[in-house]
């Protein structure tokens, strides 16, 4: 086990799993998902479209390394409109991921790493995009859909579900690591 899987298995994640990251493919049409503002953050967060990098960055960069782990939380709902076990769930993966981008970075391995998580930063109550720079630009992080990735398709790369089953939701994330 790696010391990035170490360091991820201490922060209580439901699953993990590994892949490869010269495998991972940044898709243009992922991207343009976001550009139809269903969240209602696009334009309006440093880790967001159109702020947050260009996609073939995005591309470039992942393929800089060698694995891919992908982390997940796992929530479960009374039903499929458990709007508070929904918020939850996406809070606890949150703080997992900032904990170990934190674990990491202590570690000394934040410059060898590439973190991306689920759903926009939340970093800040109030994003200062456009208007002045990122708060903090280290801590930051990018969504997996804001990179490009299709989050079923690096689940089923990592062999961990991305689906499981009625009831649940799982919010992923992933580190890029040598």
């Amino acid at each position: 086990m790696s010391t990035v899987e170490q360091l991820a298995a201490e922060q209580g994640f439901d699953f993990m799993g590994t892949c490869s990251a010269k495998e991972l493919v940044a898709r243009p049409e992922v991207r343009a998902m976001c550009s139809a503002n269903k969240c209602q953050v696009y334009g309006h967060s440093w880790a967001c479209p159109p702020a947050c990098g260009e996609i073939e960055d995005f591309e470039r960069q992942m393929h800089e390394f060698e694995h891919c782990l992908v982390v997940q939380t796992v929530t479960e709902m009374e039903d499929d409109f458990d709007v508070e076990a929904i918020e939850e769930g996406g809070e606890l993966q949150k703080r997992r991921v900032l904990d170990l981008v934190e674990a990491i970075d202590k570690a000394g391995l934040s410059a060898e790493t590439m973190t991306l998580s689920a759903g926009t930063c939340t970093l800040c109550k109030e994003c200062t995009y456009p208007d002045e720079p990122c708060r903090f630009p280290d801590k930051r992080l990018v969504s997996m859909e804001a990179a490009g990735l299709v989050v079923s398709e690096v689940c089923l790369q990592a062999g961990i579900p991305y689906n499981h089953g009625p009831q649940t939701i799982a919010f992923s994330g992933c580190v890029l690591y040598n």
